[in-house]
Formats: C-alpha cells, sequence, structure tokens
C-alpha cells in the first residue's frame, strides 16, 4: 500500500514537473530556460528536480517525447474514421489545425526543437514530421498513386504544406475562423494532389536500332 501510495506521489510530481517544464521551454527555448525557473514553477526544490530528472537534457527530452505523442494521437484519431482520398488529406489538415489551436503549446516546443542547437532535440523533432508522414502515408496506402515511386514526396509535401499553413494561421492572430482556414489549406493540398494523380505519363519513346 505504501509503495503504491509513494509510486503515484513520484508520478503525479513527474506530471508536474513536465507540465512546467513544457511552459517554460515553450516560451523561452531549450537555451534560456533554467532548471531554478522549472523547480519553482513546479513547486519543489532543486535537488528534488534532480532527483527526477538528471539534467535539463533529460528533462527537455522528455518534455519533446510528450509532445509528438501528443501530436501522433491527435493524427491518428482524426484519420481513423476518413475513407476517400480527399477525406483523409481534409482529416489530416484539420488535425495539424487543431494540434497548433488546441496544443499550442505542443506545437511550439516541436518547431523549436527543429531549430534547437541540440541534436538530440532536431531528431526528436525530425521524428515528430517523420510519424505524420508515415501516418498520413498509411491513411493513403489504399489509394495507390499512378507515381508510386513519388508517394513519400507527395506525403511529405501534404504534411509539410499543413504545417507551415496552421503555423502561420496562429502567428498572425487566427484572421479567419479555423474552419475556413483549414478548408482553404484542404482545398490547396487535394488540388496539388489531384493535379498530380490526374498527371498524364509522358510517353515511352523508342529507341533506335542501333544496327540499322
Amino acid at each position: 500500500m505504501v509503495d503504491r501510495q509513494m509510486t503515484q506521489a513520484r508520478q503525479q510530481r513527474r506530471r508536474v514537473i513536465l507540465a512546467a517544464a513544457a511552459g517554460l521551454f515553450a516560451a523561452c527555448g531549450y537555451r534560456a530556460a533554467g532548471m531554478e525557473e522549472i523547480a519553482c514553477r513546479a513547486g519543489i526544490s532543486k535537488p528534488v528536480l534532480y532527483k527526477s530528472f538528471s539534467s535539463k537534457l533529460e528533462l527537455y527530452l522528455a518534455v519533446l517525447h510528450e509532445a509528438m505523442q501528443e501530436l501522433e494521437e491527435t493524427l491518428t484519431a482524426a484519420l481513423e474514421p476518413a475513407e476517400s482520398m480527399r477525406s483523409i488529406v481534409e482529416a489530416s489538415v484539420a488535425a495539424v489545425f487543431d494540434f497548433a489551436d488546441i496544443r499550442p503549446r505542443s506545437a511550439a516546443l516541436l518547431a523549436g526543437a527543429a531549430v534547437a542547437d541540440e541534436p538530440s532535440a532536431q531528431r526528436i523533432a525530425h521524428r515528430a514530421a517523420t510519424i505524420c508522414i508515415e501516418t498520413l502515408a498509411r491513411a493513403l496506402a489504399p489509394h495507390p498513386l499512378p507515381r508510386a515511386e513519388h508517394g513519400w514526396l507527395i506525403t511529405a509535401e501534404l504534411v509539410a504544406i499543413a504545417q507551415s499553413c496552421a503555423r502561420d494561421w496562429v502567428a498572425t492572430g487566427k484572421p479567419l475562423p479555423k474552419h475556413e482556414a483549414v478548408a482553404t489549406t484542404a482545398s490547396l493540398c487535394w488540388t496539388g494532389l489531384a493535379g498530380v494523380q490526374l498527371a498524364p505519363q509522358p510517353p515511352v519513346r523508342p529507341v533506335p536500332d542501333a544496327t540499322a
């Protein structure tokens, strides 16, 4: 009973620390954030903080992992009911906007990690982008494109467009209602995808007979 209570207390303390650290890292970035300030925000002493996380980097990476998991869960849940190719594109864009809108701290953390002067953080940001691409690629798998060898590039570009538009929408103060911003971005993505899908294959020219 006592062991269970101690485990629950440690888990609760970890959640409090991660929440405090996420807020500071998102606001200040990795380099500017300090462990003393994180401890203060978490309502614990600095030595207690170091009992949970041995370094600021370890804490930062734990925060980024949580943000990455939230992104994956948001995208997976949005794509689950989508079946047609267009509904998959629309659901993907909506999920990216929802993540930027509803979980702005996690979105800011991953965006900051991509440009952080810390290779391990950059790897997590890259992994987060890869997860988005792979999740969308799996959803689109029942709808193979005629140019299958370009599938990864096309999927990556769809994700990049959605993320860029969502970031700009938030950064500019959300000038459009979210549903309009999502619809506009989804239409842009779908138009581009349809153009690729319908692009005619160039005719294969016969190779001249060298013996003729």
